[in-house]
C-alpha cells in the first residue's frame, strides 16, 4: 500500500462515485436518485441533495437514515465522506443523477481539513446514528446491519489520528515507508529497548511519555493542514512517525494487558 491522493492530486479533485443500485430494486433505485431546488439560484455543488424515501415518498437529506418522515430504513450509498456519515459535514454532490461526491473539497471546508475533530463530539455524533441504525431495532434487519457497521468503521477510523490522517489523504504504509531521521530512528529503538524491560509503573510513564509525542505529532499536522496550501510531504512524514509511536503504546498496552493491569 501507498500514499496515492496526498501527494499525486490535489485533495479538492477527489471524487468518490456511488454504486448504481441493481435494476431489480426499485425501491432501492428510488432512493438514489437525487433531486435538487430547480428554483434556487444556488449552485447545485452547496445545494444539501435529497433523495425520496422509498416508503413514504417524501425527500430526505443525505445522509439521513431512518426517514424522519416514516421511520422506514434508507439505503446510504457508498461515495460519502466518513465525516458526512457521522454528521460532521455535509457532503457536496456534483451531478444530479447518480451523483459522485466532492470529498476532497468537502474536507477543505473542515478545520485542518477535517484533522482537528474532538472526540467527545466525534462520540456522541456516533452514539445518536448507532442509536437510530442499531440493528436491534429494526429487528436483525440486513440493511440495518450494513448501516451500523458502516457508522462503526467510519468512527474507528476518525476516532483514531494515526487512521484519520490516513483516511484523509488515502494514506497507507508499506516498505517505503520509513523513518528516514536517524536521531528518530534510535529514539524510537530506546523506546523499544525500555518498553520490554519495564515494570508496570515504568510502562505508565512510558505511556504518558509517548501521549505527549503522540499529541504532538498530530497538533503539527493539524497546524500544517490548516494552511492553505499544506506541505503534504511533510504530512506524511509525521503520518508514519505517528504510526511508530501508535505502535508503541500498543505493544505498551498488551504489555500490561499480559502482567495483569
Amino acid at each position: 500500500m501507498f500514499l496515492r491522493s496526498a501527494v499525486s492530486r490535489p485533495a479538492a479533485t477527489l471524487l468518490l462515485s456511488t454504486a448504481r443500485i441493481p435494476a431489480a430494486s426499485p425501491s432501492l433505485r428510488l432512493a438514489a436518485q437525487v433531486r435538487f431546488n430547480s428554483g434556487s439560484n444556488v449552485p447545485p455543488s452547496q445545494v444539501k441533495p435529497t433523495r425520496p424515501c422509498p416508503s413514504c415518498g417524501k425527500p430526505i437529506p443525505y445522509p439521513a437514515s431512518p426517514c424522519p418522515n416514516c421511520g422506514g430504513l434508507v439505503n446510504i450509498p457508498p461515495g460519502l465522506s466518513l465525516h458526512s456519515l457521522l454528521g460532521v459535514s455535509d457532503p457536496i454532490p456534483v451531478g444530479e443523477q447518480h451523483p459522485t461526491f466532492n470529498v476532497g473539497e468537502e474536507l477543505k471546508r473542515l478545520p485542518s481539513n477535517g484533522m482537528d475533530l474532538e472526540p467527545r463530539d466525534l462520540r456522541m455524533r456516533m452514539l445518536r446514528r448507532q442509536q437510530d441504525l442499531h440493528p436491534d431495532r429494526h429487528h436483525g434487519d440486513a440493511l440495518a446491519e450494513d448501516l451500523s457497521g458502516r457508522i462503526n468503521k467510519a468512527y474507528e477510523t476518525l476516532a483514531s489520528p494515526l487512521k484519520r490522517i490516513e483516511y484523509i489523504y488515502d494514506m497507507a504504509t508499506d516498505e517505503t515507508d520509513k523513518v528516514d531521521n536517524h536521531d528518530l530512528l534510535m529514539e524510537i529503538l530506546e523506546a523499544r529497548e525500555t518498553l520490554e524491560e519495564a515494570d508496570g509503573q515504568e510502562v505508565e510513564e512510558l505511556r504518558q511519555d509517548n501521549q505527549a509525542k503522540v499529541d504532538d505529532i498530530v497538533h503539527q499536522i493539524c497546524e500544517l493542514l490548516h494552511s492553505k496550501e499544506p506541505d503534504l510531504h511533510a504530512v506524511k512524514r509525521l503520518a508514519v512517525e505517528l504510526r511508530y509511536w501508535v505502535q508503541l503504546e500498543n505493544a505498551a498496552k498488551a504489555k500490561l494487558d499480559k502482567m495483569g493491569h
